[in-house]
């Protein structure tokens, strides 16, 4: 350790690797911060063939990773070369992989696996809205982090969508790693957002089950097992996972890609749906009085009913106090955790949910400016009013925030 990558970056600790490279803890000595440095090691038995390979995937994992900036995926700062070996900057995460965190607990809580789930969806939804499809989603390149973000890590095989499909043949073409690469990845044929969303069923199975959906002994054996065979029903495997969930988990692993959820949105939308609290429509009939026609009044209201708990609202405040203070990436940060904490109790429709999402929006325009988020305003406001009604407090003020910034018709 101690070596100076470029006259900047100090490694310190050795973090972990593999076969493209090794990562480390490092210093940023020009901005004075902690970060992550991943160095291709460049073998000398490599032939020109495998080493011109290696060092094109890493090219792209930076190039990939860099486009996108969004909570659940980690960030690049920076790339280089030192001594003839290429080097990727990122932030420096502190958690587990969830590889690692399913070794140690085995199979998880059913609102964790959710929660985790809808946060890889969030961060899938903002790839393949950049034209990218990660292709390697697998629990180790999941980092859980100590605030319960998770982020999607390892873009070194991403595609780049061409008219939104990328086609690979070759020797190259099974890509992946086999317990949770897709049937149209084993088969080296047409490869969408489709095949990152089975990838993440084959994910949320193993962190319901404590295991991928298939075993086998070697690569062709995966790859004829996710082509070919079913995967064992999850109600065999943990009968305490709801039905609705399993439905969502097992839709992703269809063979077919078109039989797969359309995107990660809507996986997220489906994942939450099947955990979210039902609503009783029963109505409670009232002592009946002699001489008095019956009627029926609405039950009583549940915590559900009544709004977020005061917490959230606290946390509100305390991300207003972050935007207000201009510290946009720890309030962004403030806002897309309530949100998140709400989505995973069924709360996704409630006053404090459209606040942070408000807030989210708000910061954006402090980063970027005014025009950004007009149509991101328009559409909040249609939203928050459609859930909470045109005379709510809140909708009012997004609605006439959202109207300031929108220029006027030509």
């Amino acid at each position: 350790m101690g070596t100076v990558l470029n006259g900047r970056y100090r490694l310190e600790v050795a973090l972990g690797g593999g076969g493209f490279g090794q990562v480390y803890s490092a210093a940023d000595q020009a901005l004075g911060r902690q970060v992550a440095v991943k160095v291709l090691t460049l073998r000398p038995e490599w032939a020109d063939g495998e080493r011109s390979a290696r060092q094109g995937r890493f090219r792209r994992e930076a190039t990939a990773a860099a486009r996108l900036s969004h909570p659940n995926v980690a960030a690049v700062h920076d790339a280089g070369e030192h001594a003839g070996s290429p080097f990727i900057v990122m932030e420096l995460l502190r958690g587990q992989d969830l590889r690692q965190v399913l070794a140690e607990r085995g199979a998880l809580p059913v609102a964790d696996v959710v929660a985790y789930g809808v946060q890889i969806c969030a961060g899938l939804e903002h790839a393949h809205g950049q034209g990218l499809v990660h292709r390697d989603i697998k629990p180790e390149n999941l980092m859980l982090v100590a605030d319960g973000t998770v982020k999607i890590c390892d873009f070194g095989l991403v595609a780049e969508r061409d008219a939104d499909v990328t086609r690979y043949t070759g020797p190259m073409s099974m890509l992946g790693s086999p317990p949770y690469f897709s049937p149209e990845q084993a088969l080296g044929g047409e490869v969408t957002g489709r095949s990152d969303l089975y990838s993440l069923g084959c994910v949320l199975y193993a962190l319901l089950a404590a295991a991928p959906p298939f075993s086998a002994g070697n690569t062709v054996g995966y790859a004829y097992r996710h082509v070919h065979e079913v995967p064992e029903r999850l109600a065999a495997r943990r009968p305490d996972v709801p039905a609705a969930l399993a439905e969502v988990v097992h839709a992703l692993l269809a063979k077919d890609p078109a039989d797969r959820p359309a995107g990660a949105a809507q996986t997220a939308e489906r994942l939450r749906a099947a955990v979210r609290p039902a609503r009783s429509e029963t109505l409670v009939k009232p002592p009946e009085r002699p001489g008095t026609p019956h009627q029926d009044v609405p039950r009583t209201p549940t915590v559900l009913d009544r709004g977020p708990l005061d917490s959230a609202w606290s946390r509100l405040e305390e991300a207003e106090r972050l935007l207000a203070a201009g510290r946009f990436g720890d309030a962004d940060r403030c806002y897309w955790n309530l949100y998140q904490q709400l989505g995973r109790t069924g709360g996704e429709s409630e006053p404090a949910a459209f606040a942070a999402l408000f807030g989210r929006a708000r910061v954006l325009e402090g980063l970027n400016g005014p025009a950004t988020v007009v149509r991101r305003l328009t559409d909040l406001s249609a939203r928050t009013e459609a859930a909470l009604g045109p005379d709510h407090p809140l909708a009012r003020c997004v609605t006439s925030y959202a109207a300031v910034r929108t220029p006027p018709a030509p």
